[in-house]
């Protein structure tokens, strides 16, 4: 892999599973890959800095009750958080990517109107990221809605590269795929074993597999530079230690 996103500097009260992301990041420092961290604001963005990430990510959703779900504030609040962790991102030498949350659909308004994702993606590059992400937050985007978003947000950005990040909830997340490649889309954000979800996102599915993803290339003859093999035997070791470790499921006496 030669991007990978280590963590979130976001304070362990919204996010309990993620207190440790400074340790983290000292074990994997020296790996020879870009070594990402989403940001949620200025102080998650010195964090940042100090741990030796290469590029941050900040990320506000296209839906204001989500964003003031995931991120405790208004989209308004946020963007101004944003444009100074970026700011001092951007001092430090380290790249900015603004990711677009719920760039599709949200949990709680529904279909989120593309209006709504050009006006973030026009804050973000009045910031001046480097890179722009959207992500189908809830996994229900169909490849006709990724066409239209991919298409409109790289008229908007001119060169600057586009990512998306899938989740698998449909089980069309490969046409999607598909789609999003076709339009210029050359970063995609994975998970191994398709781990992960929105917390505050009911109903929200896992991330996109990353074994799938590469598969998905290589059978049609597009390299990555990954290999197949070494991902599924981490895959299953990966698996392993989660389910020594995870609690297992609680029942009801009427279960």
């Amino acid at each position: 892999m030669r991007a990978i996103e280590v963590t979130a500097f976001v304070h362990p009260r919204w996010i309990p599973l993620l207190p440790d992301g400074d340790l983290l990041f000292g074990r994997v420092r020296d790996l020879d890959a870009e070594l990402v961290a989403l940001v949620p604001n200025p102080k998650g963005a010195w964090r940042a800095i100090r741990a030796g990430a290469d590029t941050v990510t900040i990320v506000v959703s296209a839906s204001e009750s989500h964003n003031r779900e995931n991120l405790n504030r208004s989209q308004s609040e946020t963007l101004a958080l944003l444009k100074e962790a970026t700011r001092i991102a951007h001092e430090a030498g380290i790249q900015v990517r603004g990711a677009i949350s719920t760039g599709f659909a949200c949990p709680f308004e529904g279909v989120v109107p593309l209006s709504q994702v050009e006006r973030v993606t026009e804050a973000y590059l009045q910031m001046g990221v480097d890179e722009l992400s959207i992500a189908d937050t809830l996994g229900t985007a169909t490849p006709r809605e990724v066409k239209s978003r991919v298409v409109k947000i790289k008229e908007m950005a001119g060169t600057l590269p586009l990512g998306i990040h899938l989740h698998d909830r449909l089980s069309w997340v490969l046409a999607n795929v598909a789609m999003a490649y076709e339009y210029g889309v050359k970063r995609f954000e994975s998970a191994l074993a398709g781990l992960g979800g929105c917390p505050y996102a009911p109903g929200a599915a896992g991330n996109l597999d990353t074994e799938r993803l590469v598969t998905f290339f290589h059978a049609q003859g597009i390299e990555t530079g990954i290999n197949v093999s070494l991902l599924e035997s981490v895959k299953k070791d990966l698996l392993a230690v989660l389910d020594r470790h995870l609690p297992p499921p609680k029942f009801s006496e009427h279960d």
